[in-house]
């Protein structure tokens, strides 16, 4: 049996010098600012709604790489911004042993309170963001309220502990990305 996945995309603003994440408060890491893609939702709407939500700043999302969106096909097509990376990773084995069971016993599979969404894994969008509006940082009611601005040198020193090895990949490879953008 396959695991359940659920599609998130995350935002990576850097903005002079330093990348600005969150603590998660389920994983208690550090990560870019994201979450579910709601239906009917692009993932870069996502990742800009959830950026918002998650911090108060208001951002566009910018292509990691040469795209197609600015390409006329005289056609209804539409291109997107590119993500920088593509993450599968799991979020609650649990669920997954847990359902695997249910299946097994023919009985309902109830998903952990934690990830009551019923997610195993996440498959994941990430983008590189840039600020349009001010630099206020205000989550939203319910969101985490550790959000802060790194430099790369503190998020290989002390704080390196509290990145999965995939988010340090994708932060470092943010900083290497923001470079040819003027944020």
């Amino acid at each position: 049996m396959k695991p359940k996945i659920c599609y998130t995309a995350a935002a990576h603003l850097v903005h002079q010098g330093k990348i600005l994440l969150i603590k998660h408060k389920k994983f208690k890491q550090w990560l870019g600012p994201g979450g579910h893609i709601d239906e009917n939702e692009l993932a870069h709407e996502t990742a800009v709604r959830e950026f918002m939500e998650e911090t108060g700043l208001q951002v566009k999302i910018v292509s990691a790489y040469d795209d197609l969106s600015g390409q006329a096909t005289g056609a209804d097509d539409l291109f997107h911004p590119m993500p920088f990376a593509v993450n599968e990773h799991w979020v609650c084995r649990a669920n997954y042993e847990e359902r695997q069971k249910a299946v097994e016993q023919n009985l309902p599979f109830i998903p952990d309170k934690q990830w009551s969404k019923g997610c195993e894994k996440h498959f994941n969008f990430s983008y590189l963001a840039k600020l349009v509006g001010p630099l206020e940082i205000k989550p939203a009611a319910g969101e985490s309220k550790e959000v802060r601005f790194f430099t790369l040198e503190e998020l290989e020193g002390s704080y390196r502990s509290e990145l999965a090895s995939s988010i340090f990949a994708e932060v470092k490879q943010a900083f290497e990305l923001a470079k040819s953008f003027h944020s």
